[in-house]
């Protein structure tokens, strides 16, 4: 580990366990989840698993309305009296059966829980459009927050937090406005699957190799899996803002993340990693006491930035 690296590692109670062996034994849960075949049935399946008790619901007292930023649809959500800071949301899905239903309920608490705005993003996927139209996307509405002059921050889970990462690293390469944060929640950064956690997290984690892979060929076709749009440890990680990871400790992904905060921290970045004990991929989206530590972690890290900014 590097100095500018800060690790948190959290421990997981014995009902988030329990609920974890629940989800990997439910087969309807599972279906869902781990479904193949065309994508119409990937996105029915994505649909159903929302509907799953296991999913997290979303929280109210707050609007959400429609909208584009630089042409990109999505939708806003604030509570009243909402920052003007604009926390840019990106949801998981592997680049082809993510949504914005998907990922509401986390952009809504962090819009409650840091009182900024949210803009969630409706990024382009494939089949539809390929890379890398999801990453033009995030670095679209990126540039053109800056251009306007809004302080933002990114962040994305899954997909979302590899989107996030690149796009912080494209930012830097074009000189322009940089986020002010970027967070990554059990962030997908190597699309190569390369990382030792594949093996040793194997049937402990929800997500798996091959549901991996079936989605990374839709979305990557014939383009090199190591591309640093899709698979941002492969590329330049210097001279990033502040980042801030959350990871469960027996998701598929872990290595990655676990690559990424160093990679950071070692080019200059101030990285906060959060891993979670017993977590699967994705576990903010769902029922788990580790669920709420992780949102109030990620609302308090961008509370904590988007204030310190905003009195220099």
């Amino acid at each position: 580990m590097t100095d500018g690296l800060t690790r948190n590692d959290i421990p997981a109670t014995s009902g988030d366990i329990e609920t974890v062996r629940k989800m990997l034994e439910n087969v309807n849960f599972a279906t869902s989840y781990r479904a193949s075949g065309d994508i119409a049935s990937l996105r029915a399946a994505t649909a159903t698993m929302i509907s799953n008790p296991f999913f997290r619901p979303e929280p109210e007292g707050l609007t959400v309305t429609p909208g584009e930023v630089g042409g990109c649809p999505g939708e806003w959500i604030a509570g009243e009296g909402a920052s003007d800071v604009v926390l840019v949301f990106f949801h998981g899905g592997g680049y082809i059966r993510g949504s914005l239903d998907l990922g509401r309920a986390n952009a809504k608490e962090i819009a409650l829980g840091t009182g900024c705005t949210v803009f969630a993003v409706a990024y382009r996927q494939a089949p539809e459009d390929p890379f890398p139209a999801a990453f033009d996307d995030a670095v679209t509405v990126a540039k053109a927050l800056g251009a306007e002059g809004r302080r933002f921050a990114l962040v994305g889970e899954s997909a979302g937090g590899g989107l996030v990462l690149a796009a912080a690293a494209a930012l830097r390469d074009e000189g322009a406005p940089p986020p002010l944060v970027v967070t990554c929640i059990s962030p997908f950064v190597d699309l190569t699957l390369s990382g030792e956690s594949w093996d040793f997290n194997a049937g402990k984690d929800i997500a798996t190799r091959a549901m991996g892979s079936d989605m990374i060929a839709i979305y990557m076709g014939a383009a090199p899996r190591d591309d640093p749009r899709a698979s941002p440890i492969y590329g330049d990680l210097s001279g990033l803002p502040p980042v801030h990871i959350i990871v469960g400790s027996v998701e598929g992904l872990l290595s990655e993340a676990m690559t990424a905060a160093e990679k950071a921290s070692s080019g200059g970045a101030k990285v906060t990693l959060d891993v979670f004990e017993g977590m699967p991929h994705g576990f903010t989206k769902y029922r788990f006491d580790a669920a709420n530590e992780a949102m109030v972690r990620v609302s308090a890290h961008l509370r904590k930035i988007v204030h310190a900014e905003a009195t220099v």
